[in-house]
């Protein structure tokens, strides 16, 4: 298992790549914005479950300029920071 891509082939493959920032970023708009935590993970996993059935066929891959379905730590690791910037701003609007 690889932990950081360093390429843009291996995004895919690793559990960090450079997609991880924008699902955080994604996840501490809906924080900012105080979508529910609920709502906002619920369209995060539905999110990283449709990038999968895309990634299997040819068009999906044209469409992500991927190779293939990106490995399960990977999927996991970008849910997991999207709840971490979910937290964030929902902690900054409580400032």
């Amino acid at each position: 298992m690889k932990l950081f891509a360093t390429h843009k082939a291996e995004q895919n493959e690793a559990a960090i790549d450079p997609w991880t920032a924008v699902h955080f970023s994604a996840g501490l708009a809906a924080g900012l914005v105080d979508a529910s935590l609920g709502r906002s993970l619920l369209a995060a996993v539905a999110y990283e479950v449709i990038e999968q059935v895309l990634e299997r066929n040819d068009a999906g891959r044209a469409f992500f300029k991927t190779s293939g379905p990106e490995v399960l730590h990977n999927a996991v690791v970008d849910v997991a920071v999207f709840v971490v910037g979910h937290a964030l701003g929902r902690q900054w609007n409580a400032t």
